[in-house]
């Protein structure tokens, strides 16, 4: 994909902020869980701690019964959950059964003025516990006396939670980012669509299936469709104007050039007869010249984009028809061989210009007989036009359209035609190549894309 792409930089940008949102979502979801169930063991283990603190008797030689607490789990051996009292100072202690022998290490666990902390402790079994500790203090006649009394829970149950829940999360996370990239992409991909649609009708206009755009678009676009109108509008009158300028300026050239040839006429029968010889050559050469420009006028201006049809048959039996009937084609022997439905690429009228220049220098330099033949070749057609005149060298063919090249100034023409023929095939992505005929004259072959 082009890295210029509009589509790749919207769908890129979307896909890195869902990714960089997704991200920091599961980071801010998976601590905020971790924070509610740390908060919820630690409720939980306070409300436990209150209720021991309440069994407590500081007159009592055994302060706290056995089963103080109602969970069976505290009677259980390595249970996962535990509580202890102790004497700060002292060896005395009293704990769950589920402690067995071991014996929790709470000294700094606990804040001096009677606040409880929350922290992590070593348990039996190498469990990792997280524990409350609150030390309280009763008034009795001997005087105060302080306790310790710890809460602990294993903290496996709440590690396995919080992973499983992570798994779980970037699993979802994934799940979701997916759907939204799909999601930002069908956006994208809806968004670009009026632009596809755009890009469709200005390939209507250049292949002459529309004058402009239509205003079927959304009105953020309208703008730009209003923009690329206004400008198919100039370039068309300006493409009239100049080929009507054109067109006005070589017929406007018509009248004066006729009167300088019958002025020339009139100089070589009143004794001025060379010089009268030379103005008529000159007038023929401006004459040819807008005759040229003429007919250069009249060609339509092709790029890539543009998708014409034209009938190949129809235009070589039009022609052939027409020249079959002229004083130099109606001596020759037309000979046309043509694969059935070729359609080129091509402007009618230029195919028809195309056709005629060639068809016209054959009828004109053929003795006996001018053969006509097409065929397909891959995605070309290709016409190969020969007839059985003089011929040329190949120095002459060389040199067969450049502009006003004459090869026998006795006959009539301005070697103009040709010319025209080449300007034609340039214009429509064709080729022409000249060679020497079988029959000795001039073969030439003529390749246009297929429509």
């Amino acid at each position: 994909m082009n890295p210029r792409s509009l589509r790749l930089r919207l769908l890129g940008g979307a896909a890195l902020w869902i990714i960089l949102a997704l991200l920091v979502a599961g980071f801010a979801i998976g601590w905020m869980f971790t924070a509610n169930v740390e908060r919820s063991m630690r409720d939980g283990l306070t409300a436990s701690l209150n209720r021991l603190v309440a069994q407590i008797d500081p007159l009592a030689e055994e302060p706290v019964p056995g089963d103080a607490l109602p969970d069976p789990r505290y009677g259980t051996p390595l249970s996962g959950i535990y509580w202890q009292v102790e004497i700060p100072g002292s060896e005395d202690s009293w704990r769950s059964r589920s402690l067995g022998d071991h014996v929790l290490e709470t000294r700094g666990a606990a804040a001096p003025d009677g606040t409880e902390r929350f922290g992590t402790l070593a348990g039996p079994g190498a469990q990792s516990l997280s524990a409350m500790v609150r030390e309280v203090s009763f008034s009795t006649d001997a005087g105060p006396r302080v306790f310790r009394v710890t809460l602990a829970e294993d903290r496996a149950l709440l590690d396995e939670s919080i992973r499983r829940f992570g798994g779980d999360l970037m699993l979802a996370l994934a799940v979701l980012g997916v759907a939204l990239i799909l999601a930002a992409w069908l956006q994208v991909q809806l968004g670009l669509k009026p632009l596809e649609h755009l890009r469709e009708g200005i390939g209507a206009v250049r292949r002459g299936e529309a004058q402009k755009l239509p205003p079927r678009y959304p009105a953020e676009v309208l703008p730009l469709v209003g923009e690329v109108n206004e400008l198919l509008s100039q370039q068309q009158k300006s493409m009239e104007f100049a080929r009507a300028r054109a067109a006005d300026l070589a017929h406007g050239l018509k009248t004066p050039l006729s009167v300088l040839r019958n002025l020339a006429a009139h100089m070589q029968t009143t004794g001025h007869a060379e010089a009268g010889q030379q103005v008529d050559e000159i007038v023929g050469e401006m004459d040819d010249r807008v005759e040229y420009q003429l007919r250069l006028s009249r060609l339509r201006m092709r790029t890539r984009a543009h998708q014409l049809s034209a009938s190949l048959n129809e235009a070589v039996d039009r022609t052939v028809a027409v020249l079959s009937r002229t004083q130099e084609g109606e001596e020759l022997d037309w000979q046309t061989k043509l694969a059935p439905g070729l359609k080129v690429d091509i402007d009618r009228h230029d195919l028809m210009e195309l056709v005629g220049v060639i068809l016209e220098n054959a009828a004109k330099w053929g003795k006996s007989r001018v053969r006509v033949a097409g065929r397909r070749d891959g995605a070309f057609a290709e016409l190969t036009i020969s007839d059985d005149g003089p011929g040329l060298t190949e120095e002459q063919i060389a040199r067969l359209g450049v502009r006003g090249q004459r090869h026998d100034e006795s006959r009539r023409g301005s070697g103009l035609g040709l010319s025209i023929a080449l300007e034609v095939v340039a214009l429509n992505a064709g080729t022409v190549h000249f060679a020497r005929a079988a029959e000795g004259g001039l073969a030439a072959t003529v390749r246009l894309p297929l429509a």
